[in-house]
């Protein structure tokens, strides 16, 4: 008997190993490959990733295998030529895949896993559907002048949408809990109630778009499971947040960070969903090419990074953050500017918080700089052209060789406030984060900044409407 349950104990153990060992087991069949390798890549964001590399053999058969789960997510199979194949990998970690080197999303099939079957399914029945709504849009543009066909087309449009999304309802219905479920619920817009206002109600269409502008701004992110650190292993999340802060979101830092702050709130249902967001978000709001959203870089730094609930940021980010967030707070949009206190060429100072004009230009520049070159005599015209409508420039230039500038404002007839700083005791360059000229800021009677890093072009069309 003892000898039994030994005996019972080292199978035990053998199998447990044999299972380490075989966490994940996905074979692959390619007819018609051969003597080649495959790769098993997954979506991180809009990026991919290689994960595994499995060999192809004389039969076209290649097996991935690993000794511990594989991250759930969308998964590629990448065949030489980096065409690939999508597939879904969640719970079960053990199926086949049999398909043909020529065509082999038309010939795909999975073997154990229902799952993919539906995933399958479910991509097949979208290429139809799309294929199917771009032709009746194509029949839409050709019948833009007979009403009576533009309707019907319209009919079968909203038919074919209600068709998908019924279908939608179904795979979150039957694959409930699944990552397929988790996916196509995630893709899904939330449904916005009806307007109840009656139509002839003054300005109806203006209180409808903010009705639904509203109820997206707080729901936007209903179908998102952010406790499902899978959505990551897809290109969905990331998707839907460009989406919700480019599309939905009125392009403001006011509107934006709060928002911003309550997404990351509600992605600490998962340590992983958190980091990817917050970080995400950071970066984003850092690089932004849309002016002001380094006021939510801002805001979004100085609540997680700077606090310590950014666990993953090593002291040296963390001092990088910091030093970007200390040189833009300053001069941040809705900001009171940073007051100078500089002379002009002949040493009569000038305050910018004492100039009297409904809006004042800050131009830092510098006469050797070629782009300046070209802005400079365009700030002029501007100027010329609104200086008795309240209109003013305070031109700091950035250098120190005074005979040059000098030069240049008697010989362009600059007839601006033209200042600079001979000691460098301003510290200009910190509290307006000039590091490349020409820089424009823009400050309101106030001066508060409104627009900042602008063209004059920009700066025409504001001048147009304030003055």
């Amino acid at each position: 008997m003892r000898r039994l349950v030994f005996l019972m104990v080292l199978a035990f153990i053998g199998l447990s190993t044999f299972a380490q060992k075989n966490a994940y087991r996905i074979e692959v069949q390619v007819e018609g490959l051969k003597d080649t390798s495959l790769l098993l890549g997954y979506h991180f964001g809009d990026k991919k990733f290689v994960s595994d590399t499995a060999k192809v053999d004389s039969k076209g058969v290649a097996v991935f295998t690993g000794d511990s789960l594989l991250k759930g997510g969308i998964y590629l199979v990448i065949l030489p030529g980096k065409t690939y194949f999508e597939v879904l990998i969640s719970d079960n970690q053990h199926f086949g895949i049999k398909t043909t080197k020529d065509k082999f999303h038309e010939n795909l099939k999975f073997i154990n896993s229902p799952e993919n079957d539906a995933f399958l399914e479910y991509q097949r029945f979208m290429i139809d559907m799309q294929a199917k709504n771009k032709d009746l849009s194509t029949q839409m543009k050709e019948a833009l002048k007979d009403s009576v066909k533009s309707h019907e087309l319209k009919a079968k449009l909203d038919n074919l949408n209600a068709d998908v999304v019924k279908y939608w309802n179904s795979l979150i219905e039957t694959h409930k809990g699944k990552l397929l479920a988790s996916l196509v619920k995630a893709m899904k817009n939330v449904e916005i109630p009806e307007f109840s206002i009656p139509k002839e109600t003054p300005k109806y269409d203006s209180l409808q778009w903010v009705h639904s502008y509203q109820f997206n701004k707080l729901h936007y992110f209903d179908n998102i499971d952010f406790a499902d650190s899978r959505l990551l292993r897809t290109p969905i999340l990331e998707g839907k947040i460009n989406n919700y802060f480019d599309r939905v979101l009125i392009p403001h830092p006011d509107s934006i960070t709060p928002q911003a702050i309550e997404l990351v709130e509600k992605t600490k249902a998962n340590k992983e969903v958190y980091q990817y967001v917050l970080s995400f978000l950071v970066n984003k709001f850092q690089t932004s090419e849309r002016m002001g959203m380094d006021g939510v870089f801002v805001a979004l730094s100085e609540k997680y990074y700077l606090t310590g609930q950014a666990w993953w940021a090593d002291q040296k980010l963390v001092d990088k953050i910091a030093e970007r967030v200390k040189a833009l707070k300053p001069n941040l949009i809705g900001n009171v500017a940073p007051d100078l206190w500089l002379p002009n060429p002949y040493g009569k100072y000038y305050r910018l918080s004492e100039i009297k004009a409904k809006v004042t230009v800050v131009y830092f520049w510098d006469p050797e700089c070629g782009h300046c070159k070209k802005v400079t005599p365009e700030l002029k015209k501007t100027y010329d052209k609104y200086k008795s409508k309240g209109f003013e420039v305070f031109a700091v230039f950035t250098q120190g060789d005074q005979p040059k500038w000098m030069e240049y404002i008697n010989k362009n007839d600059l007839n601006f406030l033209n200042v600079w700083d001979p000691t460098f005791s301003s510290n200009f360059r910190n509290l307006y984060d000039i590091y490349s000229t020409p820089v424009i800021f823009v400050l309101d009677q106030n001066k508060k900044i409104v627009l900042k890093r602008i063209s004059v072009e920009t700066l025409n069309s504001y001048l147009e409407n304030e003055l």
